[in-house]
């Protein structure tokens, strides 16, 4: 009876211990990875990449950007990098993983980009993450992007249908989510608003905001339940939601361009009368 009772115990050591290594693999901030940036030089044409979960997969959301600036008259070169049901912390360490390994975006690192648009949110949200977890990961992934001096462009926290989704999760996960959600965040994990609240905080307190075209999603939908039209289905937006959200993509991109060169004509200006008076002394 002793021995029964003991081997019991030690199961069930070892289903906690295992559960709790888990829980740590699954939730850790990792540190950042230390890297060098490379030298850049000007581009023949605006080069822009695109990394995230899902939304980034296929190349309907590259035709959509590449086609968008196009009809503005500008030339691009597109690339995407997406893994399905990818969270923030995995579409992190792509950007550093080699470049023979699946999903692998290291490429957006080294050619070179002006622009690099992050879709993200969706997984962590479903998979109830935390608000924590959601805005640490997305400030390594801009802030890495900005030290490479490579333009961030953030999508915020997309609406979508989060209670389908959730709903829809085998009982494992629910129990898994629940038990994580007692752990983390203090039950943040519940609304996409506290996950949209911590990013905002982040990219204010690192002034990450300064330095990154920041595209808020409500502006393509602001309510899931009211404009599912632009869905395909309660994860993932239909082709008329993909085609809004690039026109708003490639809209603040530009706005953005333009505000650079209006800088850059004043500077040539101030430059040509600082001459002049030098000139003239």
């Amino acid at each position: 009876m002793k021995l029964r009772l003991k081997l019991v115990l030690l199961l069930v050591l070892i289903a906690i211990t295992g559960f709790g290594f888990y829980l740590y693999q699954r939730y850790s901030l990792e540190k950042r990875y230390s890297f060098t940036p490379e030298k850049k030089h000007k581009n023949n044409v605006l080069r822009v990449g695109i990394i995230g979960d899902s939304w980034a997969t296929g190349i309907t959301i590259d035709t959509i950007i590449r086609d968008e600036f196009l009809r503005r008259g500008i030339k691009t070169e597109v690339i995407s990098f997406g893994q399905p049901e990818a969270k923030t912390k995995q579409i992190y360490d792509n950007l550093y993983a080699n470049p023979d390994q699946p999903y692998s975006s290291y490429e957006i690192l080294h050619h070179n980009l002006d622009y690099c648009i992050i879709l993200a949110g969706t997984s962590d949200a479903e998979g109830e993450m935390g608000a924590k977890f959601y805005a640490y990961y997305c400030s390594l992934i801009i802030s890495d992007l900005a030290r490479n001096s490579i333009e961030p462009v953030f999508v915020t926290m997309p609406a979508f249908g989060f209670k389908e989704e959730t709903d829809s999760l085998d009982l494992l996960k629910k129990v898994r989510n629940e038990v994580s959600s007692l752990l983390i965040d203090n039950g943040s994990t519940r609304s996409l608003d506290e996950y949209r609240k911590q990013a905002g905080e982040m990219l204010k307190d690192t002034h990450l905001k300064d330095s990154s075209i920041v595209v808020p999603f409500n502006l393509v939908c602001d309510d899931y339940e009211k404009h599912k039209i632009l869905y395909r289905n309660t994860g993932h937006l239909s082709t008329v939601g993909k085609q809004k959200m690039g026109r708003l993509i490639v809209e603040y991109i530009l706005e953005k361009e333009k505000a650079g060169q209006k800088q850059s004509s004043d500077s040539n200006i101030v430059e040509a009368a600082q001459l002049k008076k030098n000139k003239r002394a």
